[in-house]
């Protein structure tokens, strides 16, 4: 899919994913909304994983419900990569400049993939040296900003998802201040400064690399929520088939294709 920006660039070419990216104030007013709604996107989805709360309006899935879904033996691989990421973010969280900040959360996405795929691989390889998109090399098994770590408990999967929604959603807090900051800059500077040290008027949020490196952090978060959006709507689909079940043993199946929750 492509839009097409107010200049005539193209801004998207699928979801999340960004090319030529407008670095212009006007061009990037779609920014400070989409932020927003992302924040609210993880809390919400925060909240479902907390437990009792009627997932998007159709039914009330508890603790046990998700529980008896996915089982610690069932999802204990993604357990470790959600916990390793989820810690991973509160460190990189603490990074004062928004721009480092930004980089090491691209950064720490693909070492995540990087480690992920490694388990796959034979141990003979391990060793082999990749680039991240700053350029820089690593060595798989040694990670600059994913805080790879043995656990020595089996670790509950829920809980983990509910603290990592936490933890996303408290990135996008942070680039959120960062558009307020760069907003009440713009504001501060009177008609005469502006013009003087931006012409036209100029006064953009992100930069074009900030921007790039939004646009790539944004794609692998949602890929994310893509997972656990499709599990938790299954999971309520079940719940509410089980309950018209319970009703009426011949009104409704699980294979009914009709079903658009």
């Amino acid at each position: 899919m492509s839009v097409m920006g107010g200049g005539g660039g193209m801004i998207l070419t699928q979801p999340g994913s960004l090319i030529q990216p407008f670095t212009s104030a006007p061009q990037q007013e779609w920014l400070p909304p989409l932020v927003a709604k992302r924040r609210a996107t993880w809390k919400y989805l925060q909240r479902c994983f907390e437990g009792g709360m009627v997932v998007y309006n159709t039914a009330l899935v508890s603790d046990s419900d998700m529980r008896s879904c996915w089982t610690e033996e069932k999802m204990q691989r993604r357990t470790l990569h959600y916990f390793l990421l989820g810690t991973s973010l509160a460190t990189i969280l603490e990074i004062p400049s928004t721009d480092d900040c930004l980089k090491a959360l691209s950064i720490v996405v693909e070492e995540l993939d990087y480690y992920a795929a490694s388990e796959t691989r034979s141990k003979s390889i391990f060793s082999r040296a990749r680039k991240t998109s700053d350029g820089k090399s690593f060595i798989e098994g040694e990670y600059s900003h994913l805080e790879v770590r043995p656990v020595p408990f089996n670790m509950d999967y829920v809980i983990t998802v509910a603290t990592l929604c936490e933890m996303i959603a408290q990135a996008y807090e942070r680039m959120a201040l960062h558009q307020q900051r760069q907003q009440q800059k713009r504001l501060q500077l009177n008609p005469l400064q502006l013009a003087a040290t931006h012409p036209y008027h100029d006064f953009p949020i992100w930069n074009a690399s900030s921007l790039d490196l939004f646009g790539k952090i944004d794609g692998r978060f949602k890929k994310i929520y893509a997972v656990l959006y499709k599990e938790l709507e299954a999971l309520a689909r079940d719940i509410v088939l089980d309950e018209l079940s319970s009703i009426d043993p011949l009104g409704a199946t699980r294979n009914d294709s009709d079903w658009d929750l």
